[in-house]
């Protein structure tokens, strides 16, 4: 493991190779692992890379989702509004859904170019994965999610970490342990 500059990821972001005109980068781990920490600091630390995090696709209330792929999320409504017109070089736009009351939010959207950094958990499903430039899986032990799951939902999703191996298909892989102080560093992970 190697502590690396935080700005160093956000330079490297902005000389990675595109297929189109916006990066679309997808930030996955385990629950509790340190997922939003990351994206929000790459966020502050650059105004030009929009947040999109995977809570804002919880499914509505009497709605059901695909629990077989992504329990209690609408992963196709992210595909189709979000990652899928980016990916086409058209301005996507979305309803995030507030995690408690599954209400609809204020109407959000995303320009075209710049980079859009989707993160949450099941942001790599293999029905979303081959949308990223750039996939970054982010772990932590047992010990240091427990307690960070304690105060939220810690639904568990040991079961798509098994089948689909996310980790293994990730560019980058970070140690979301905040051992450092996450808004200026992150510890990588080598294999």
């Amino acid at each position: 493991m190697r502590v690396e500059k935080l700005g160093g990821l956000v330079a490297r972001l902005h000389a990675h190779p595109r297929r189109r005109l916006t990066l679309l980068v997808g930030v996955d781990g385990p629950p509790g692992s340190g997922k939003t920490t990351l994206a929000a600091a790459l966020a502050r630390l650059d105004p030009g890379i929009e947040q999109v995090e995977m809570d804002g696709f919880r499914v509505g209330l009497g709605e059901t989702s695909d629990e077989e792929v992504a329990p209690g999320l609408d992963w196709r409504r992210l595909r189709n509004h979000v990652l899928l017109p980016l990916s086409r070089d058209v301005p996507g736009r979305y309803q995030p859904r507030h995690p408690e009351t599954r209400s609809l939010g204020l109407l959000r959207e995303l320009q075209v170019g710049g980079i859009v950094v989707v993160e949450g958990r099941y942001a790599m499903i293999k029905q979303l994965a081959t949308f990223y430039d750039f996939r970054i899986w982010v772990d932590a032990p047992a010990r240091v999610r427990r307690p960070r799951l304690a105060e939220r939902d810690g639904a568990a999703d040991g079961s798509y970490i098994a089948a689909q191996d996310p980790a293994r298909a990730a560019h980058l892989r970070i140690d979301g342990s905040a051992a450092i102080d996450p808004a200026t560093h992150y510890v990588r992970i080598h294999r």
